[in-house]
């Protein structure tokens, strides 16, 4: 696994692991549960970035399949494999975000849940996520996790929630005054 990083960096302390796989863990299973419960909706997302029509409905299910195997085998052995696949999913999705941004398309990024539109931000969130999914493939040192351990992954994985969350809104709330900005009504009484 070593050979895929570009970087020869030592194993790590667990918590790190814990808190960067956890995360990664909690964005993919909420991600692909949005898309498989709503899969008409995701095909529509899809439709919108360009998949062909042929292509949809297989799409439409491998990816949230494969963002579940990427979370089910972050807690395996298979680690840092499925980092490598959370990664390059990542990869995909900023590379046609971006795509679209700079060819001026106001789409849904289509990540699961409430609605978001496109925006650079996006990219640069997957970047970092990408960046996650390195720490996860990396080597751990041997040492015992304690209930100390335990406890500051969770309450980190509750601030990172909480963070991605509000990170989100903020975003969508920027997106909507960008919009009002942008009608008639409001620039008849500036």
């Amino acid at each position: 696994m070593q050979a895929l990083l570009p970087l020869s960096i030592g194993p790590i302390d667990p918590l790190w692991l814990m808190l960067a796989c956890g995360a990664l863990v909690i964005l993919l299973v909420h991600a692909a549960a949005a898309k498989l419960l709503d899969r008409s909706l995701f095909e529509q997302h899809l439709a919108a970035y360009g998949v062909a029509d042929t292509l949809l409905p297989v799409a439409a299910i491998g990816m949230p399949v494969l963002e579940a195997l990427a979370a089910i085998g972050l807690v395996t052995p298979w680690r840092a494999e499925a980092a490598v696949l959370a990664a390059a999913l990542l990869a995909l999705y900023a590379g046609a975000m971006a795509w679209h941004r700079l060819h001026g398309r106001v789409l849904d990024c289509g990540c699961g849940g409430t609605p978001l539109p496109l925006s650079w931000a996006l990219v640069a969130r997957n970047a970092v996520l990408i960046g996650l999914c390195a720490i996860a493939a990396l080597p751990v040192l041997p040492r015992e996790i304690g209930l100390a351990d335990v406890a500051t992954a969770l309450a980190g994985l509750l601030l990172a929630c909480v963070l991605y969350t509000a990170l989100h809104q903020l975003l969508r709330h920027a997106a909507a005054v960008s919009a009002a900005a942008q009608s008639p009504l409001f620039r008849s009484h500036t």
